[in-house]
């Protein structure tokens, strides 16, 4: 029940009273009552705005922390690809040991992890409620889009989008505390995904994605 909703409820029920006192009793009954309702009415204001202020303080430290959980599963998501891509490069290197059987057994028994915890926090009614607006469309587009690359024949994008989401996450964060504007995150995360995209650049996966768009 919001502020407005019981000034009202107080509002009427104030008003029956002072009728009723001031059809049966004298002005000075009226005034004792009038500074009664006065003291009530700034008291239960007061309690009211410290209780939803404590609430929206409270709900936006629990915000921070799941984002935060959710930041460091994107974190060791990303060190255990790195970790999964190099120890693959180094056997494509052995001539001797490596064999397309062999790189394609690794390839099935070890797949690239994937961040399925991250949607379950994302889908958390709290992150729904209080991310802005912005992150969570977003976030949501490039979870879509990490399960498309979801393979090694498209690490390259699919290194690309677990940064991407780790930024999103770090920006979020900002703006969840207070020290980043929504403009500002927007643009961060506009100019920051261009040089992902340049650094996780492939023109193998590249060709795939324009095919699979045409």
């Amino acid at each position: 029940m919001n502020n407005i909703t019981i000034l009202i409820i107080l509002g009427v029920v104030s008003l029956i009273f002072l009728i009723i006192i001031r059809m049966n009793s004298g002005k000075l009954e009226v005034t004792r009552f009038i500074s009664t309702l006065l003291a009530t009415l700034i008291g239960v204001l007061l309690a009211v705005t410290l209780s939803n202020n404590a609430n929206i303080k409270k709900e936006k430290e629990d915000t921070v922390k799941l984002l935060n959980s959710a930041n460091r599963i994107i974190d060791m998501t990303y060190d255990y690809t790195i970790g999964l891509e190099s120890y693959l490069t180094e056997l494509e290197k052995d001539t001797i040991k490596s064999t397309d059987s062999i790189i394609s057994s690794f390839k099935e028994m070890n797949p690239l992890p994937y961040p399925a915890s991250l949607e379950t926090i994302i889908s958390n009614e709290l992150i729904s409620k209080n991310m802005s607006e912005f992150s969570f469309v977003t976030i949501n587009s490039v979870i879509i889009n990490l399960n498309r690359v979801h393979e090694y024949e498209r690490i390259n994008s699919y290194k690309r989008s677990l940064k991407e989401l780790e930024l999103l996450l770090e920006l979020e964060i900002e703006y969840q505390r207070g020290t980043l504007k929504l403009e500002a995150m927007n643009d961060e995360y506009i100019s920051k995904s261009k040089d992902f995209s340049k650094k996780f650049s492939d023109p193998n996966t590249k060709s795939v994605e324009v095919l699979e768009n045409e």
